[in-house]
């Protein structure tokens, strides 16, 4: 197994433990707690409208699916919540009478403006102690890390043979 020191091995940690710090503030709280006005997954429905609007004109439930990566099936489910809570609305389709799109609602739009604010200012609360060259060198690296996921995703095949080839190997005698 490869050090826990390489550089792979670090940054695995990394964005494991930042996934769970960055999901945290608007996870289901505990029972009897008071429940959140807005879940995560309503977030994320509202950036994926507002991102996919922003390269078409027509954002459908199974758009939002694919931008997600989650069934379509869960997309209907999400989308439906964040109807709901009215941040986002169904409208005719400009294009086909028989299908409709989604739209971010005023409040929705407010919604997401109002998070992408104080995420911007928690992270620049973070870095506020680091020298401007290394803010700027931590900006790009991590965008250009984040650009090499998207074109080169995980293979979930290669995932699976390795928990198989993994228990298989745990199991011998």
């Amino acid at each position: 197994m490869e050090h826990e020191s390489a550089p792979a091995a670090l940054i695995d940690v990394a964005l494991f433990r930042l996934r769970r710090v960055w999901a945290r503030p608007l996870r289901p709280r505990n029972v009897g707690e008071p429940e959140r006005p807005v879940q995560m997954s309503t977030i994320m429905v509202i950036g994926a409208v507002h991102r996919l609007s922003q390269e078409s004109s027509e954002v459908t439930v199974g758009a939002v699916a694919e931008y997600m990566d989650v069934d379509p099936s869960t997309a209907s489910r999400l989308v439906n919540d964040a109807i709901a809570t009215g941040f986002v609305a169904r409208e005719p389709s400009r294009i086909d009478a028989r299908r409709v799109r989604l739209v971010l609602t005023d409040q929705g739009r407010a919604v997401r403006e109002a998070v992408t604010r104080e995420r911007r200012a928690h992270i620049e609360r973070l870095v506020s102690s680091w020298e401007p060259a290394e803010r700027e060198t931590f900006a790009l690296l991590l965008t250009r890390f984040a650009e090499a996921s998207a074109a080169c995703p995980v293979d979930p095949a290669r995932i699976d043979r390795a928990i198989a080839e993994a228990v298989k190997a745990a199991s011998a005698p």
